[in-house]
């Protein structure tokens, strides 16, 4: 689903010290969250600020048809790959250092993507499991279409499927688990060592995308040192190569079945 963007406007107010307004964008185009922070004191009237993207005309279709890659576990690979090399060599031993938190939030941003994109994947190639999540996911179900919207677009049941699917949060593991369960009969918490430990990794991440590294209460974190950055980076890798093989080996069998299947036929009509 993409980096996360923070954009921060600050007032260095002679009287009233720092006054600064934030704003969170995740996934690209969205805007996740807003907070401000005027230094203790009392806001009678804010400022209205807020989020606004405007795609170039050039890239309309991009938006219209959002690209899914075809090999997602290598584009994770790829991308944690460089996440190591970078924290290995920039990364600091201390818990609070700028660059253990990049990685680290990228980690976890890694592995949304690939939740996403494999996922998309599977459905869309898959009938078995797009008719699973069309009957069991409440407000799909439901949807109807006119006789003139199914004509404009034949793919209308698929492009709503895909849209419905971009539109979840993949930190959600829980939610996520469902979606997989659900459509291809995979239990990916099977596949992860310790989901306390990932789960605890996701709300930390939050600390370090919505409040530059801080916790709720405005205290500085200091858990993010270089061999915790690394343990994350590690559990996570294991948790996205296990369920990328299970997939795989899923997909194989669907073939194999096929062609067992095809096989039985034709050796029937041969007799």
């Amino acid at each position: 689903m993409g980096a996360s963007t923070h954009y921060q406007a600050q007032l260095e107010h002679p009287e009233l010290g720092l006054l600064t307004w934030d704003i969170w964008e995740y996934p690209v185009g969205v805007e996740n969250s807003t907070a401000r922070n005027v230094n203790g004191h009392e806001v009678i009237h804010d400022l209205r600020y807020g989020l606004e993207h405007v795609p170039d005309i050039e890239d309309a279709d991009d938006w219209i048809n959002p690209y899914i890659p075809n090999d997602p576990y290598e584009i994770f690979k790829e991308s944690i790959t460089e996440a190591n090399v970078l924290v290995n060599t920039s990364g600091s031993a201390e818990g609070t250092g700028l660059i253990n938190r990049m990685v680290f939030s990228h980690y976890i941003t890694a592995m949304e993507a690939f939740l996403c994109d494999a996922l998309l994947n599977a459905v869309s190639d898959d009938t078995t499991a797009r008719g699973r999540l069309l009957k069991e996911l409440k407000g799909l179900r439901e949807q109807k279409f006119t006789l003139n919207e199914i004509a404009a677009d034949p793919d209308i049941v698929i492009s709503s499927l895909q849209n419905h699917l971009r539109s979840i949060v993949y930190h959600n593991l829980v939610v996520v688990g469902d979606l997989f369960k659900i459509a291809l009969d995979i239990d990916i918490f099977q596949f992860i060592d310790d989901k306390d430990f990932l789960f605890k990794a996701v709300l930390l991440r939050h600390d370090c995308v919505r409040r530059n590294g801080k916790d709720k209460d405005g205290n500085i974190l200091d858990v993010f040192t270089k061999d915790f950055v690394i343990e994350t980076g590690q559990a996570i890798r294991f948790f996205i190569a296990s369920l990328a093989l299970a997939m795989d080996q899923r997909v194989f069998r669907g073939i194999t079945e096929k062609l067992e299947k095809l096989e039985a036929e034709l050796s029937l009509s041969g007799s």
